[in-house]
């Protein structure tokens, strides 16, 4: 008997090579000592998750190079791609050190997250709130500030690094907020003082000196 699943599967894994391998091409890293490594590996995830975007797969291309070493190749894929290419170092620093990358790559993935070199404040993670798609129902008051809450811790990880020193871009706050009439610019105010509260909560819990600095960046 033909095991159909199994065809499906070996397809789909070649399809995605095949697309790795050809961006590999257009990098000129074909013949980079670890191509055929990165590429299965890649091809095997990208086969789990069927709908990865083109930016998805550029990131995960980095952080391989990044794993061994190579912070070049990285940063050739990053400035390759649209999604990353103007804040490519931001992105190489973020991939080459010890952030807790398995655990924030969904919200990487979905640019809800991501580093960004600002002048006058250095090196930020912007939280992009323009970036998260909320139905009627999640945009109830309760739901709203639990899911800013949960959100925010996650987000939080990255500074365990620097022991809470940094800072937190905050970017679609004011839209997010717009459609709860008539309280819209109050709960603007609210859910920003309540990102800075979990923030304040996670810097005593996990013994920081300081808690991160926020701030919002489209006003």
């Amino acid at each position: 008997m033909i095991d159909t699943h199994q065809r499906r599967v070996h397809t789909s894994r070649h399809i995605w090579s095949g697309t790795i391998q050809r961006l590999f091409q257009t990098l000129e890293l074909q013949d980079h000592s670890a191509a055929p490594d990165i590429s299965e590996s890649l091809a095997v995830f990208c086969q789990a998750h069927p709908r990865m975007p083109e930016r998805s797969l550029s990131l995960l291309m980095a952080r391989s190079f990044c794993v061994i070493g190579d912070s070049e190749a990285a940063e050739r894929v990053l400035c390759h791609d649209p999604a990353h290419h103007l804040h490519a170092d931001s992105w190489v620093n973020v991939l080459t050190t010890q952030y807790p990358f398995p655990e924030l790559y969904p919200l990487f993935s979905a640019r809800v997250l991501r580093p960004q070199d600002l002048s006058s404040v250095g090196q930020t993670w912007v939280l992009d709130f323009d970036a998260i798609s909320l139905s009627a129902p999640d945009r109830h008051e309760l739901i709203l500030f639990q899911t800013v809450r949960l959100l925010t811790e996650k987000v939080s990880n990255v500074w365990k690094k620097s022991n809470g020193q940094g800072t937190l871009g905050i970017k679609g706050l004011r839209r997010l907020t717009r459609a709860l009439r008539p309280r819209g610019a109050q709960m603007n105010t609210q859910l920003f003082d309540h990102i800075c509260d979990v923030l304040l909560r996670c810097a005593n819990e996990n013994g920081w000196d300081q808690a991160p600095a926020v701030l919002q960046i489209d006003l």
